[in-house]
């Protein structure tokens, strides 16, 4: 490894690599049914990669089952880590992961340290398996018309919509997301759940599923199970409240109650089972903070984290009770990390309003419309109100941008563009008036 560069700036590299690579890949003639520019190569392979989902082409019926291949392989590699994936391929050569190489893996996942960094690893890709596996075969059963078109074409599609759906991407094969599926609720809660696991972090999936630890969970992920669920009730009960006799009027109580709770959680990933252009103004307003809130650090999803709102919300009730100390359940949550979650907000707030006025003033377009754009390609979600395919080059290439940025981390891009940290030097305080 190269000691001029630190593990934020390999990262970051590693990661335009792979895309590029990803891009050529799908510009050879085999890739797709038509004509195939570098820029939406480039795209799709950085939405691939990004777990984003946004597309400029129909991933069903422009690219080949080549192309597709392709397009899946990025996706598990983005939602697994491109580092993860690195390192389970010098494990089966049996080559010894270096320091330097763990210290990649700790950055890319957002784990805490290189300690146990290696069973980590290969909790990761065990929890893959089982839970990409297991809906699977529950799509397998669940999905209607599967098997119409011959055995291999529907084990592509299950195997594809399932690593879809884990990795919080949203591309799909049906050409319509998951709106040919409203009526089947049993199949929308197998994605909502599939979506809600990947959004919760494999240090979170580890604890709970592979270390058991139910009665002794660590601070994190208790903040993040506590996030989550208020996220998905407040999601979940508002859409009930304001689109059952619009939106689900004529579908069953158990129809309306999945599907309340699929858009609470579909907040992380792309898929929809109504066109997001028929949601009502306030859900699209609620639809934003939960997109720009995100998934859990660690997860596939981006956004800020619900981990880093949830420290905010903590610091500000503090503030308010005149305490320094942020506490919560007996634990006191590190300074550093209170400023991280500060850092990581406004960095994020910034960067979307600067994008989004940009955006406008590039492609003249309506405010709320370029805002949800901008909010779900820095979310890494993929969900649009239908401009995607209407944006200039210019456009698009502000968009992967953003993906790329959403999906590396606020964090690693400062790091990544920082310089080497000076010695400390202590200088005198002093108060300002703040507020």
């Amino acid at each position: 490894m190269n000691n001029r560069l630190r593990p934020g700036q390999i990262l970051v590299l590693s990661y335009i690599a792979v895309g590029l690579l990803g891009s050529l890949l799908l510009m050879l003639p085999g890739a797709s049914t038509g004509p195939t520019g570098f820029l939406q190569a480039w795209f799709t392979a950085i939405s691939a990669l990004t777990v984003t989902g946004l597309t400029v082409v129909p991933t069903d019926s422009h690219w080949t089952i080549y192309g597709q291949t392709v397009i899946l392989i990025l996706m598990q590699i983005g939602g697994l880590g491109l580092m993860v994936f690195t390192t389970i391929f010098l494990m089966i050569l049996g080559t010894r992961i270096q320091l330097g190489q763990r210290a990649l893996i700790a950055q890319d996942r957002n784990f805490f340290n290189v300690s146990g960094i290696l069973r980590l690893v290969r909790n990761v890709v065990f929890l893959t398996l089982i839970i990409e596996g297991s809906g699977a075969v529950l799509m397998a059963f669940l999905t209607p018309h599967l098997w119409d078109k011959g055995l291999g074409v529907g084990v592509f599609f299950v195997i594809f919509q399932t690593v879809s759906a884990f990795n919080g991407v949203g591309l799909g094969l049906t050409g319509q997301s998951l709106e040919i599926y409203r009526l089947y609720p049993s199949l929308i809660f197998v994605y909502t759940a599939l979506i809600f696991l990947g959004s919760l972090g494999y240090v979170v999936l580890q604890e709970l599923l592979v270390q058991h630890r139910w009665q002794r969970m660590s601070l994190h992920t208790r903040l993040v199970l506590w996030v989550t669920g208020f996220i998905i009730l407040i999601g979940s009960g508002f859409y009930f409240i304001s689109e059952y006799n619009r939106l689900m009027t004529g579908l069953s109580l158990p129809n309306k109650i999945v599907e309340s709770l699929f858009q609470a959680v579909t907040k992380t990933a792309g898929f929809t089972t109504v066109p997001v252009s028929s949601w009502s103004e306030p859900f699209v307003f609620l639809a934003l903070m939960m997109m720009f809130i995100g998934a859990s650090p660690g997860s596939v999803g981006g956004g800020i984290k619900t981990t880093t709102i949830g420290t905010i919300v903590l610091a500000i009730w503090a503030v308010a009770r005149g305490r320094k100390e942020v506490v919560i359940w007996e634990r006191e949550i590190a300074p550093e990390s209170v400023t991280k979650a500060f850092t990581v907000a406004i960095i994020a707030f910034f960067l979307v309003s600067f994008s989004t006025l940009v955006l406008m003033v590039i492609e003249n377009l309506p405010f709320l419309p370029v805002l949800f754009e901008v909010v779900s390609a820095m979310a890494t979600v993929g969900l649009s109100m239908g401009i995607t395919e209407q944006l200039s080059p210019l456009g698009q290439v502000l968009l992967t941008v953003l993906m790329f940025v959403g999906r590396i981390g606020v964090l690693s891009l400062v790091i990544f563009l920082a310089k080497q940290e000076q010695p400390r030097v202590r200088y005198l305080k002093e108060d300002i008036l703040i507020g």
